[in-house]
C-alpha cells in the first residue's frame, strides 16, 4: 500500500525526517524546466529534456552537497545522504506525477541500474529498516550498504510543472517505475500560458490637424 503525503504540514514532517525542505526540491525542479525552456528548434531534438535532466541533477547536487555525496557509478547519477542510507534518482514521470488522484509510472522504460535500485528497495523494505539508521557494518568491519533510492518524478503539463519525491518499489514489464513505497507530493510550479496570438485592433483613422502659421 502507497502511503501519499500531500497536506502540508505531513510533507514538511516527513521531508524533515529525510533532511530534506520542501522549497528547496521545488526550485531545483524550477530551474529544471527553465532549462527546458530555453531551449530552441535549432537544438537536437532529445536535448531539451537532457537539459532539463542534468540541469536538475547538478541543483540537487549543489543543494545537498558537501553534506551529501555524489555517486555516478554505471553512469547513474544519484546524491547520496551522509550515512548511505538514502540516495534520490531524477526521471521523468507521467501525467499521473503529482497527482493525488492517480498513480505515476516513469515516462520511459529505466535501464538496469535503475531495476537494481528498485529490487534494493524491495528487499530493504522486507527488512526492519529505519531510514536514518547508519550503516550496518559486516562482521569484518566494513560497511554493508543498506540504501533506499528515491526518485524526484517531474512532469511538464500544460501550464504547471508537478513533482513529487518518491520511493520506487516495482517496475512493470515494459521497463517503467509503476509502483511506489510512498509518494510526497511536493508544490506544482506555475510556467508561462501558452503563447497566444494577438490580433491587432483595425487602424484608426486619419486624424487631420490643421497647422498655422503664427504671426
Amino acid at each position: 500500500m502507497t502511503q501519499v503525503y500531500a497536506e502540508d504540514g505531513a510533507i514538511e514532517d516527513r521531508l524533515a525526517q529525510l533532511g530534506l525542505e520542501e522549497d528547496r526540491l521545488t526550485e531545483v525542479v524550477r530551474r529544471g524546466h527553465l532549462a527546458f525552456a530555453s531551449c530552441t528548434p535549432n537544438d537536437p531534438p532529445l536535448y531539451p529534456g537532457f537539459s532539463a535532466w542534468a540541469t536538475m541533477v547538478r541543483g540537487l547536487r549543489e543543494y545537498l552537497l558537501p553534506a551529501w555525496s555524489r555517486c555516478d557509478e554505471n553512469n547513474y547519477s544519484l546524491v547520496v545522504n551522509p550515512s548511505g542510507t538514502m540516495a534520490i534518482a531524477v526521471a521523468t514521470g507521467d501525467d499521473a506525477t503529482g497527482r493525488i488522484d492517480a498513480s505515476p509510472t516513469t515516462k520511459s522504460s529505466k535501464g538496469p541500474s535503475t531495476a537494481d535500485a528498485v529490487n534494493s528497495n524491495q528487499m530493504q523494505l522486507e527488512l526492519p529498516y529505519i531510514f536514518d539508521s547508519a550503516p550496518v557494518v559486516a562482521d569484518d568491519g566494513s560497511p554493508e550498504e543498506k540504501r533506499m533510492t528515491w526518485i524526484l518524478l517531474v512532469h511538464r503539463a500544460h501550464n504547471e510543472v508537478r513533482c513529487e519525491l518518491s520511493l520506487p518499489t516495482s517496475m512493470g514489464t515494459d521497463g517503467r517505475v509503476d509502483g511506489w513505497r510512498e509518494r510526497i507530493i511536493l508544490k506544482a510550479i506555475p510556467t508561462d500560458p501558452e503563447v497566444i496570438e494577438i490580433t491587432p485592433p483595425q487602424p484608426l483613422p486619419d486624424i487631420s490637424v490643421d497647422v498655422k502659421r503664427r504671426a
